[in-house]
């Protein structure tokens, strides 16, 4: 039986760091496994001395453009000799299916119908991004920030477009893929939605003792982590720094490219109670080595895949409900959305250690039964295989 083609297009992701990109190499190793699979890469060549793949030899390499008036930011140009090499991709291989993560690539996925048509298209949405800068713009109006409300705008009004496509969408949270559903039920849409959630990543837990340290970590440059720090400085430390004094416990901020204006706000308020790690060798390291994981987040999309990662070497996790949206994780987690709530649970958790422990194990279990990449893995192949059916039945 001949394996249907796919081609996959993504940013470099093989050797880059960040949940977005574990969720990238899991797309791209489960189609291998099921599908006949070819990995074009867009934009950049990766990280300034890491090679793009190590492994894979793409296709292609398309150079993008900046998006024109009146595209979001996330939906770039192609230059007109990479939309012919993309073309020309489509003509030589024939591909069955063409599967795209985020909406980087949407001039190109608009070009199948005019030279293949009978090729089914998949978007990995994972994020909804008019939600996310709907939620920073809800945060932080002003006129500095007027950016997020002119995006919110051109994006809100380029995903009506895009769900009305007749493509499969994949969503990792419920909520948000039933928002979608409402955003184009006045119209028929015969776009696909489905949930394709997050996996948990398959890691041991690294041989590292716990340390006196509470862990917020991820992307410190995106605006969830900005207003989250924010949040945390602000009005959750108030409430429990005496508290992280008497266990003799810090917050550690951890994560790739943290604003300048992280480490003058803590050196504003003064506290000895929060350091600013920024990168670090092993994120799964410095999870292991917390007694647990502070997440506020007041500002999300997608799911959390920093929950599965503390799931995955077994720790426990305080958040709030957007943190944890799309995620059935039942009571493993602790979960407020104020400042006083964060602050009872993380109290509680430090004046328990062992409580911690059992929530940390919890959640592990929860998680992999749940979450598993072999689990998740069986159900994209079957999603596609039903998808490439209808897309069968509909070209007859």
């Amino acid at each position: 039986m001949n394996r249907a083609r796919v081609l996959y297009l993504d940013v470099p992701f093989e050797n880059e760091s960040g949940g977005d990109k574990n969720r990238s190499r899991f797309l791209f190793d489960a189609l291998r496994e099921s599908f006949a699979t070819d990995l074009a890469l867009i934009g950049s060549e990766g990280t300034p001395g890491k090679p793009a793949w190590t492994r894979f030899q793409p296709v292609a390499i398309l150079a993008t453009l900046p998006a024109p008036f009146p595209r979001p930011a996330s939906t770039p140009a192609f230059p007109p000799a990479d939309r012919e090499k993309f073309l020309q991709l489509l003509r030589a291989n024939r591909y069955d299916l063409v599967f795209c993560r985020f909406t980087i690539a949407w001039e190109l996925l608009e070009l199948i119908a005019a030279v293949a048509p009978s090729t089914a298209v998949v978007v990995d949405v994972d994020m909804v991004s008019s939600r996310l800068v709907a939620l920073t713009w809800a945060a932080h109006r002003s006129f500095k920030k007027r950016w997020f409300l002119f995006e919110k705008w051109k994006l809100q009004r380029f995903e009506r477009n895009l769900f009305g496509k007749p493509w499969l969408f994949l969503f990792t949270n419920s909520t948000e893929l039933a928002d979608v559903r409402d955003l184009v039920a006045p119209q028929p849409a015969p776009g696909v939605f489905e949930l394709l959630p997050n996996i948990m990543p398959r890691l041991a837990e690294p041989a590292a003792e716990r340390q006196p340290v509470i862990l917020f970590f991820g992307s410190l440059d995106s605006s969830a982590n900005v207003d989250g720090f924010q949040f945390l400085v602000d009005e959750v430390l108030p409430h429990i720094e005496a508290d992280l004094k008497r266990h003799g416990v810090m917050i550690h901020i951890a994560g790739k490219n943290p604003p300048a204006a992280f480490a003058e706000r803590l050196r504003a308020i003064g506290t000895d109670r929060v350091k600013l790690v920024g990168p670090v060798d092993s994120i799964e390291r410095a999870i292991a080595e917390s007694q647990f994981v502070l997440l506020p987040l007041r500002i999300a999309s997608g799911t959390r895949t920093r929950i599965l990662e503390a799931a995955a070497v077994g720790r426990a996790v305080v958040t709030t409900s957007i943190g944890a949206e799309g995620l059935d994780l039942g009571d493993t987690v602790f979960i407020g959305d104020n400042a006083e709530a964060l602050a009872v649970h993380t109290r509680k958790l430090l004046e328990n250690r062992s409580l911690a422990e059992d929530a940390g194990r919890r959640l592990r279990e929860r998680s992999t039964a749940l979450y598993a990449a072999s689990n998740v893995a069986v159900d994209l192949a079957a999603k596609l295989e039903k998808f490439l059916q209808r897309q069968k039945g509909g070209a007859a």
